[in-house]
């Protein structure tokens, strides 16, 4: 409960202070909630140990000392154990004899033990007893309570959400078309029009639908799909590890969040660790945060930019350098022969940022911030959807007169940004990651058809699009840096007179035209930080750290 309000007020700062658009006053109130969020997640403050203690205090801890030390040393104690064809409920009864446990043992415990185990304790000779023979053992504080080896029922929880998700990215690129529909019928409908290449505004799509229309177009097409169906995934799993012979069964509850297993003691002990070290893989998180930014490149820069330059001014002393062949997964990126990832530590967004400065003018686009499960999809998207022409047919009607009626489809397009991944989180720390970035601009084109000898003069859509899709690896804390998607773009640049040029006419003597050719680099950065214990309140202080960047005065 404390971490989630914890993450709620980190989002909650990081809105107010990316909103703030002048400047505003000192930021007390904030300041101090940051220093309540911090105190509340920082270990209580050590009080002052006592240099001396009352006679009779000490006396009484020297005791408690001692009961305990004389404990463990029982518990510890080791043995050597030799038992050939002894009986199991004699056997039990021997071992902890001279212990601080007592046995207690089933009427129906029954056979035969043949050991022979040197300089153990008695819990690894029990667990060897279980293992080797089927006996369910059980501890009760100081009382060993022994069941017959034999069918078990016992209800495991497990906490995860009853949901089923689907998750789909796709990435096309479309050199060219054939309409499916014969030329020769006269239907003025095109199949191929309804198809939206605006991947930004749909990535969740039909795999195999998308499969069909490879016929009709050339090109490069990735399909990347992601689906959980968690508790019948469980069910199917544990079936497979128990099997189901002999009465063998499991009952998954999930609204309930219960596993009931009937089964052996050794085999429900086997179901009990999956489940455990499942629900350690579950919970782990990570936190993306991402830097989606614009380079228009000087003239020195044309080729794009020179990371090499870039990465001699960080001083990182672990810093990696690789082309768009060696990232997983990189098949778009490697067709259009562009997109390089670098990857460095000791480094933050804001030095980076600077150091490209020094290639072009540089114009952050977005600066999501997103937090995700263990190989579960998150999407963030910010713009806006416009709907846009994209079939047009008509329904003539013949009676005492004729009509002619439109049909006009409108499908939305989205222009903005888009940032979808799914991580992958391993124990030391590193993150695989599926990022699907894109930035997508759509403009109204204005078109004119020609329907039933009328013209009609349409707004359609015209989008540019630029987007990666690629895997990668990390480790927590480290940037990643995605580059290398180029777009030349015409600028028109007019210049004037003062005052002549602005003559109404006469004006256009006093101005000069001309027009040029920009390169714009789009750069992506992401920096994968796995949750740890500290990690919200890690985040706490830097939140704090930038307050007192914008405001130095505040206190």
């Amino acid at each position: 409960m404390k971490k989630s309000q914890i993450s709620l007020f980190i989002a909650s700062v990081f809105v107010v202070l990316s909103g703030c658009t002048s400047v505003p006053s000192e930021p007390t109130f904030i300041n101090k909630e940051l220093d309540n969020a911090i105190d509340a997640t920082s270990p209580q403050k050590q009080k002052k140990p006592l240099t001396e203690l009352p006679s009779a205090v000490e006396q009484e801890l020297m005791q408690q000392t001692m009961a305990t030390a004389k404990q463990s040393l029982l518990a510890e104690k080791r043995l050597d154990i030799a038992a050939v064809e002894v009986d199991a409920k004699e056997f039990f009864a021997a071992i902890v004899e001279d212990s601080q446990y007592s046995a207690a043992v089933h009427p129906d415990v029954a056979g035969k033990v043949t050991l022979n185990l040197k300089d153990v304790t008695i819990d690894e000779a029990l667990d060897v007893l279980a293992d080797l023979y089927g006996f369910d053992i059980k501890h009760s504080g100081k009382v060993i309570q022994v069941y017959p080896a034999g069918m078990r029922t016992e209800t495991i929880p497990l906490n995860y959400l009853f949901v089923k998700r689907y998750g789909a990215s796709s990435t096309s690129i479309n050199s060219g078309g054939v309409s499916e529909n014969d030329p020769n019928s006269g239907n003025s409908s095109n199949n191929s029009s309804r198809n939206n290449n605006n991947n930004s505004s749909n990535n969740s799509g039909n795999g195999s639908g998308n499969q069909n229309n490879q016929n009709s177009s050339s090109g490069i097409n990735l399909y990347t799909e992601n689906e959980s169906d968690f508790w019948q995934e469980l069910k199917d799993t544990l079936e497979s590890l128990i099997g189901n012979e002999d009465g063998r069964s499991v009952i998954v509850s999930p609204q309930a969040g219960l596993v009931t297993v009937k089964a052996f003691p050794n085999e429900i002990k086997s179901v009990k660790k999956f489940i455990s070290d499942t629900q350690s893989h579950l919970r782990r998180q990570v936190i993306i945060e991402a830097k989606i930014m614009e380079v228009t490149l000087n003239d020195d820069y044309q080729q794009g930019v020179k990371w090499d330059k870039v990465l001699g001014h960080i001083g990182s002393t672990d810093i990696t350098f690789s082309t768009a062949g060696n990232i997983l997964g990189n098949t778009i990126s490697s067709a259009v022969g562009g997109t390089t990832s670098v990857g460095f530590n000791n480094a933050d967004f804001s030095g980076v940022i600077e150091l490209l400065q020094t290639q072009g003018n540089v114009q952050v686009l977005s600066s999501p911030r997103i937090t995700a499960t263990n190989n579960q999809k998150a999407v963030i998207k910010v713009g806006e959807d416009e709907y846009f022409v994209t079939d047009i047919s008509s329904t003539t009607t013949t009676g005492t007169s004729t009509t002619v009626t439109p049909e006009i489809d409108l499908t939305p397009f989205f222009s903005g940004i888009a940032l979808d991944v799914t991580p992958q989180i391993d124990e030391n720390g590193e993150v695989i990651l599926h990022v699907h970035p894109s930035v997508t601009v759509t403009e109204e084109q204005l078109k004119t058809v020609s329907l039933n000898s009328e013209d009609v003069v349409l707004p359609l859509a015209q989008s540019s699009v630029r987007e990666s899709d690629t895997i990668i690896r990390a480790k927590s804390g480290e940037i990643v840096v995605i580059g290398g998607l180029i777009e030349t773009r015409k600028v028109d640049l007019e210049s004037k007179t003062p005052l002549l040029g602005d003559i109404p006419i006469m004006g256009e003597l006093f101005k000069s035209k001309s027009q040029t050719t920009q390169k714009k680099e789009l750069v992506i950065m992401l920096k994968p930080v796995v949750i740890g214990h500290d990690t919200w309140n890690d985040q706490l202080q830097e939140a704090r750290a930038l307050l007192k960047q914008w405001f130095p005065e505040s206190k």
